[in-house]
Formats: structure tokens, sequence, C-alpha cells
């Protein structure tokens, strides 16, 4: 997995897309990717994925399908 790539592609969404997104990846993974991200974002995704709580099934849908495409891309 290129978490480098990952990152980059992520930081096209909203924060809180990216928070949630983060959220779905194993910790190890998702700790990766926020090592690699803007250090001005990371303390703002932190607080974010903090503070998330149950999501509608259709926004947690879509940001799996998110994270699908992102993977499917790297090939």
């Amino acid at each position: 997995m290129n978490y480098r790539t990952i990152a980059k592609t992520l930081l096209n969404e909203h924060p809180q897309t990216i928070a949630i997104a983060l959220t779905r990846l194993p910790a190890e993974q998702a700790g990766e990717i926020l090592k690699l991200l803007p250090t001005f974002i990371q303390a703002d995704l932190v607080q974010r994925i903090s503070q998330t709580d149950e999501l509608p099934a259709e926004v947690v849908e879509e940001i799996d399908a998110l994270l699908a495409g992102i993977l499917r891309s790297q090939g």
C-alpha cells in the first residue's frame, strides 16, 4: 500500500471526510497516512476523529467507496 499516494489523494477531500476515512482503516495504516499529511491538518483531523459519532450508513458507504477507489487506483 502506497501511503504517500493515499495521503495525497485524501488531501483533495474535506477534512471531515478524511477523518472518517482514516477511522475506516486499520489503526496502523491510518497512523502512517496521518503522519504523511501536512502538520497544519493533523491536529484538526485528530480532533475530528475523536468527535466522530455514529454516522448514517449511506455516509459510511460513500467513504468506503472513496477508499476502495483510491486503493484500486494504486493497481
